[in-house]
């Protein structure tokens, strides 16, 4: 008689053999089986019966969620109504995140489409305390429960796999081969009936389980929130109220959405109705091991994972310890190797294991992320390394953050050739391997990808002795943060190298935060605590003697003083500015402080002025080539040529810019060349490209946190709506923009929006809640000195005048504006003013008069581009007796 080699030795009896093997279920009151694998079932053989054998386990009571998986395999099974090749199945997942639980609901759900047999098999890959199930003893038990005899049983493996295929040939019957290894493991356990449905279910992602046949892979998620819920209050036997809501909602995040993690909860809170769930949740939340919480009897979350932590090799249970201490949401192979002092390649190999065995996740090609639950056992496990160890670990990584950033910034600094220090002394160390960063493009990626995980190592660093290697890390990110954000973080890192400095007494990196923490004040709206930060820095640039650093600090501080209407202070502190920056041959630093000064000018009126200074900082920054800069100039050159009435231009100079900024990915000239392109499209009437540019400015400034982009965005969409007769929209987004610049200090904007809000009442039918509107507006642009403003509130006021038949008063708001207008250089003003005087002549019965003025008006408006106003005002032409 030939003995089986792996497989126990039939015996030629007919009384029951027991078994170890994985088959029948035993009874079992569990609500929720989501670590099945844990547990193991043993089946006695029994003699052949004519009835088909059904091995499932119980079903579970408490299934929730899970639809688009059950859905997946009923579409399969409806698109092969008849004998042909089922595909198979693989649902992988974490542990805990219930594969068995879904194999054996799928399981019952389907077992009377598969008449001929339903069996289940466990192949322990991880059960506590056993080996995983050979194929030889799991063929064993599955032909013992399809009825063959013992003694009939072959002893090979290729022999038994042979009539175990045999078997099934013809038939329709279902197979769960549950909690499997390898494809190994489950290749000879797999019919060759395609009229069969094969469900495995496994830790690891088994990418190829037959040579003809990739299996339609099922990688299972944790729960939803909503989803998450039902289970816990299915479980926990409770009905959760409305005021419990926000607790459940911080419980499931505590479980990471894991059904085992939500189950063991769950089962804590079922015998005691009267314990609150915000005590639970407060509890989790403070404790320094959730873990510890997650267990009952004989079932715990740890020890789920703890079984797959076990098979892993010395090494990579190290490496895998190491990631534990990694601070931020995800990594690459580089960030790893840095914290287990390995080569990336190897740490690759590493994390693409630890991928396959569902330990790691990867949202995006080479980059992965732990679930928070596995990242606190993996923290949990590290902490019984030395604590040299650990440090040395999370030093390295600080190291690597630092170096490669500082390589990005080098391709994103526009002050690389300049002689200010930056924060603090080098780290002194460099990564042996990191990143290739060769151009602008690979640096702005790079920052994108880390960005997150460099705030995390950033805010790690809060004592005096990691000053320095905080300042050093700040100072590396200060580049991209300017362009892209979050400012709000930014912000917290600068207050906090600026506070430390201060401690340490290292007063030029002090100074330098504190400039970089004033710009981010600015362009969040905070232009009161903007000027303050500015200031500090200034006056402590002059006591140290830090030139460099005293010449931006001017540059900022008078950036924040001609926004809020000081533009007489702004121009002096540029030309102190622009004398510092050429006694230091910084051509840079010039070039920004001239484009400053055109800003200043134009929005003081001096059109001119402001092109000549604009003009010489483009032709710098041309020289220089520096594409940021070329973009901030053209910018600002197309607002001057706006404010002058030159739209055409306008619009061509800023889409040039609007292609540099997308270029090189400087999202915050992005959406201020978006908010100057999209007026200057509503001026010549592309109601429609208006609308698609300032819909994206909005987004991105929103995305910033750029409030006072946001406000102008506001201005111009509330316009935009007024032009194409949407009031309603129109008044919401005025009023969404004068709150805002009302937050903000900013009264010229204040001003603006409630001269636009008049012209909304007006177009309602409400004039005198209009002139009301008109005239608050003029007083606030007569407090500023706003000529412009004022003109076109005298406008507004005209037109309200006109429409109640008072010419005579309208006249002399249109002249008034006409002066105005005519004084600031302000086309669009003077045009308006003079078809207001036209309209008002003809009125007075003056045809001849009338058509000379509206002729007037009529050709500014086509100089400037505004074909609309221009056609309107041919129309009024056309309309008066000859």
């Amino acid at each position: 008689m030939t003995t089986a080699k792996d497989g126990p030795r039939p015996k030629e009896r007919d009384e029951p053999t027991t078994t170890d093997l994985n088959i029948q279920a035993r009874s079992n009151d569990r609500v929720y089986q989501a670590a099945g694998n844990q547990y193991f079932y043993e089946r006695l053989w029994t003699p052949t019966v004519a009835v088909p054998a059904n091995t499932l386990p119980r079903d579970i009571a408490a299934f929730v969620g899970r639809g688009r998986e059950l859905k997946a395999l009923v579409h399969t099974l409806l698109q092969h109504p008849g004998p042909s090749t089922l595909p198979l199945y693989a649902i992988d997942g974490m542990p805990g995140v219930g594969k068995t639980t879904l194999a054996i609901h799928a399981g019952h759900m389907l077992q009377s489409r598969f008449p001929d047999g339903q069996f289940f098999v466990d192949l322990h890959a991880h059960t506590a305390g056993r080996r995983p199930l050979h194929p030889n003893d799991a063929l064993f038990a599955l032909l013992s429960a399809d009825g063959v005899r013992p003694a009939q049983i072959p002893a090979s493996q290729d022999e038994r796999a042979s009539l175990w295929r045999k078997r099934l040939a013809g038939r329709s019957a279902l197979l769960i081969l549950d909690n499997a290894e390898s494809r190994s493991q489950v290749q000879p356990l797999l019919p060759g009936a395609g009229s069969c449905l094969v469900i495995i279910t496994s830790r690891r992602r088994l990418a190829a389980l037959a040579a003809q046949q990739v299996p339609v892979s099922l990688a299972l998620d944790t729960l939803s929130p909503d989803d998450a819920t039902a289970l816990f209050a299915t479980v926990a036997d409770r009905h959760l109220s409305p005021e419990e809501t926000d607790a459940v909602a911080e419980l499931m995040h505590l479980s990471g959405y894991l059904p085992l993690a939500i189950c063991l909860v769950a089962t804590r809170l079922r015998p005691e109705p009267h314990w609150r769930i915000a005590d639970i949740a407060e509890e989790l939340a403070e404790t320094r091991h959730r873990l510890a919480r997650m267990q009952a009897e004989d079932m715990a979350v740890a020890a789920a994972f703890g079984l797959s932590y076990e098979r892993l090799s010395p090494d990579r249970q190290r490496f895998f310890r190491r990631l534990g201490l990694h601070p931020g949401p995800d990594m690459d192979p580089y960030a790893a190797a840095a914290l287990d002092d390995i080569a990336p390649a190897t740490a690759h190999t590493h994390l693409e294991a630890l991928y396959d065995d569902h330990l790691l996740d990867q949202p995006t090609h080479g980059r992965y992320r732990m679930h928070d639950l596995i990242r606190e056992y993996s923290g949990m496990l590290a902490e019984e390394d030395p604590a040299a160890d650990r440090e040395l670990a999370v030093e390295r990584l600080r190291s690597y953050y630092h170096d490669a950033a500082a390589e990005a910034a080098r391709h994103l600094s526009r002050q690389v050739d300049r002689s200010r220090r930056p924060y603090g002394p080098g780290t002194g160390t460099k990564s042996d391997s990191a990143p290739v960063i060769h151009t602008r493009k690979q640096a702005m990626a790079w920052m994108e990808a880390e960005r997150a995980n460099l705030f995390a190592c950033a805010s790690g660093m809060r004592t005096p002795s990691e000053a320095a290697r905080l300042g050093a890390l700040a100072a590396t990110m200060a580049p991209y943060l300017r362009l892209a954000g979050p400012w709000d973080h930014a912000m917290s890192i600068h207050r906090s190298v600026a506070a430390l400095a201060g401690q340490t007494g290292d007063q030029p990196s002090r100074a330098e935060a504190l400039i970089e923490l004033g710009v981010l004040e600015r362009l969040t709206g905070h232009s009161v605590a903007a000027e303050r930060t500015l200031t500090q820095a200034r006056e402590l640039c002059e006591e140290i003697g830090h030139r460099p650093g005293l010449a931006e600090a001017l540059v900022q501080l008078s950036g924040v003083r001609w926004r809020s209407g000081n533009a007489m202070g702004a121009a002096g502190g540029l030309r102190q500015a622009l004398s510092l920056y050429r006694s230091l041959g910084d051509a840079r630093g010039e070039a920004d402080a001239l484009n400053e000064l055109g800003a200043v000018h134009y929005f003081s009126g001096d059109y001119s002025a402001a092109l000549e200074s604009l003009e010489f900082a483009l032709t710098l920054y041309e020289d220089l080539d520096d594409p940021q800069g070329m973009a901030n100039a053209l910018t600002q050159i197309g607002m001057a040529q706006q404010l002058t009435g030159e739209y055409p231009r306008a619009i061509e100079v800023q889409e040039r810019a609007l292609i540099i900024y997308r270029d090189i990915g400087d999202r915050y000239g992005l959406s201020r060349v978006l908010n100057y392109l999209g007026s200057a499209l509503c001026q010549v009437g592309d109601y429609e490209g208006s609308e698609i540019a300032l819909s994206e400015a909005l987004t991105v400034h929103r995305d910033l946190g750029y409030r006072p982009g946001q406000a102008n965005a506001l201005n111009y969409l509330g316009i935009v709506h007024r032009s194409t007769g949407n009031l309603p929209e129109a008044e919401q987004r005025l009023t969404e923009a004068l709150r805002l610049y009302r937050d903000l200090h900013n009264r010229h904007g204040e001003a603006d929006m409630v001269n636009q809000l008049g012209v909304v009442r007006r177009l309602a039918g409400d004039r005198g809640g209009a002139a009301k509107e008109h005239e608050r507006a003029l007083a606030l642009f007569e407090q500023l000195s706003d000529q412009l403003g004022q003109a076109e509130a005298l406008n507004n006021l005209g037109e309200l005048m006109l429409i109640g038949d008072q010419p005579y008063e309208a006249m002399g708001h249109f002249r008034r504006a006409l002066n105005l207008a005519r004084q600031v250089h302000y086309p669009v003003g003077e045009a308006n003013a003079l078809q207001g005087v036209g309209r008002c002549t003809l009125r007075q019965g003056d045809s001849r008069n009338a058509v000379e003025t509206l002729r007037k008006a009529g050709a500014i408006f086509q100089r400037i581009g505004m074909a609309r106003a221009a056609t309107e005002t041919a129309a009024l032409i056309a309309a008066c007796p000859r």
